[in-house]
């Protein structure tokens, strides 16, 4: 399953890792559900994807804040 890839791999970057590829994933997301809106890509399932590993990243982020505490 690829969810559970995309986790293990998330899990073993670093902070600097995460942000880096936050940003990134955010800017897929952005440019991914513009071209589902405009009709140029007619399936809207790459951005639900990109959505939930936001998501996942969000979380460890959130996650590993709550550990150092």
């Amino acid at each position: 399953m690829k969810s559970t890839e995309d986790n293990k791999k998330f899990l073993s970057m670093s902070e600097q890792e995460l942000y880096k590829e936050l940003i990134d994933l955010t800017k897929k997301l952005t440019m991914e559900s513009l071209k589902v809106k405009a009709g140029k890509q007619p399936n809207h399932s790459s951005v639900n994807k990109l959505r939930k590993s936001v998501a996942r990243i969000n979380t460890i982020i959130s996650e590993r804040g709550k550990q150092n505490e």
